[in-house]
């Protein structure tokens, strides 16, 4: 009883204090975390969304389709799997709920949102081309996404899912938003060294989105015809003009900067190059080949065959699998591509030659190996260029990126491959499955599809 009436008395003797001088004895700051802000700025958000989505576009959202069209090959445990397409709602869980809705659109969004309230228009900018690109790379694996309703937090949980074509039409609607903002003559705030891609320089960002604006038009080339090709050139003559205006993302050498593939091998080591494209090289004597692979234990360059689980083949070479390897987003070898299928498509064969010519040696001069003779032993000289020869030689030069998977289903060349050994299924996929945390949370709204679905766009 006396320690309960102590207490009592104490109580009493401090009330007046916490009832008068409250705000003189307690710091208001004190359940401010310092390393949780409530608020955040722009110039630290962008940077964050940037390392995001470089990682997982040179991680997670490749290796699956990387493997799907046998640039790469799953060797054993999951990745094995993967090539053999079993791939699972929990397999794309954490690409999806982890991180590209929480980290990189909601961030890209609260960047939008804050650059508006504080007149930088030159942020919104950047955060609208790369909100467009990621729901580009999304929308191409899943098709049907939530958008339009996302991102309320308590106030919209079960978000309806916008059609693929009314996320087409998002897409570039937010890169046409994108370069006003970034023509703005005014802005409070403008990226500076928090752009961990272009350093602030806003007529980069511009061409990138007009190159992002033409990867999106061909895309549509079923939909479309010949107005999707047309476009596609009408936007390339405002994109990139080389190599060195690439859009890309620069790893760093300290640990855990790294690049993903070069942490991923050294951490899973269950992924090797593929037979497919190791041998459209060694047939050229390709002088890229040895910044693709790496020489096996006999010192040759050996690919893996779809489903072999061959571990003896090479690994991916240094050009993409060292710690500082660039992750492309979008390049000048693409434009280039992109304009060599719409002119072939639009009746120019001379200037689609031309095109895929100046590609090809773009795609030499980018790994540092242009080779003149090689080049002109190897380069189109033929009357009549098709299409075929365009997508393989696309399929060369960019080399594990998403971009690939879209052009093997949109002509049509997937089912061009070689069904892996033990796959589960006949035919290939076209599409990622939705994932876990989805089906559970917004089970009325997910749509119902297989992996071998098509998307819209490709119907």
């Amino acid at each position: 009883m006396k320690k309960i009436n102590f207490n009592k008395i104490s109580f009493l003797l401090i009330l007046p204090f916490l009832l008068f001088s409250c705000e003189k004895w307690i710091d208001p700051d004190i359940n401010i975390d310092p390393n949780n802000p409530a608020e955040v700025t722009v110039d630290l958000l962008l940077p964050s969304v940037q390392v995001d989505l470089a990682f997982q576009l040179g991680g997670d959202l490749m290796r699956p389709n990387a493997m799907w069209i046998q640039q790469l090959s799953g060797v054993s445990r999951q990745s094995l799997s993967y090539e053999r397409f079993v791939y699972r709602e929990s397999d794309v869980d954490n690409v999806w709920a982890v991180s590209l809705y929480p980290t990189v659109l909601m961030n890209c969004k609260i960047i939008i949102d804050k650059a508006a309230e504080e007149g930088s228009p030159h942020y919104a900018g950047v955060a609208k081309v790369l909100t467009a690109y990621t729901l580009g790379v999304m929308t191409d694996v899943w098709g049907d996404i939530p958008y339009s309703q996302a991102f309320q937090g308590s106030k919209e949980l079960i978000p309806a899912f916008d059609t693929q074509e009314q996320i087409y039409a998002a897409i570039d609607e937010l890169l046409n938003d994108a370069i006003t903002d970034l023509a703005a003559q005014t802005s409070t705030l403008s990226p500076g060294s928090s752009d961990l891609m272009y350093a602030g320089d806003r007529g980069m960002w511009t061409k990138a989105a007009w190159t992002i604006k033409a990867r999106y038009a061909l895309h549509l080339s079923k939909k479309n015809g010949n107005a999707a090709y047309t476009s596609a050139l009408q936007h390339l003559a405002n994109g990139f003009g080389s190599n060195d205006e690439d859009l890309e993302f620069v790893f760093g050498s300290n640990n855990l900067e790294e690049n993903p593939t070069y942490q991923f091998d050294r951490d899973r080591g269950d992924i090797r190059v593929g037979a497919k494209i190791v041998d459209m090289m060694t047939a050229t004597g390709d002088p890229r080949l040895p910044l693709y692979a790496a020489p096996d234990e006999n010192g040759a360059y050996t690919g893996a065959g779809p489903g072999s689980a061959n571990g003896s083949a090479s690994w991916i070479g240094p050009g993409f699998a060292s710690p500082t390897s660039p992750v492309p987003f979008i390049s000048y070898t693409e434009l280039l591509y992109i304009k060599a299928e719409a002119l072939l498509k639009t009746g120019d064969n001379a200037g689609a030659i031309a095109a895929y010519n100046d590609a090809l040696q773009a795609s030499l001069e980018k790994h540092g190996v242009f080779d003149q003779t090689w080049f002109d032993a190897n380069k189109f000289t033929g009357a009549t260029i098709d299409l075929a020869t365009i997508i393989w030689g696309k399929y060369v030069s960019l080399f594990m990126q998403p971009e690939v998977f879209v052009d093997m289903r949109r002509t049509d060349l997937l089912q061009t491959l070689t069904i892996p050994t033990a796959a589960t299924l006949s035919e290939f996929p076209r599409r990622w499955p939705y994932a876990t945390s989805e089906k559970t949370y917004n089970t009325a709204n997910v749509p119902s599809v297989s992996l071998t679905s098509k998307l819209w766009w490709d119907q």
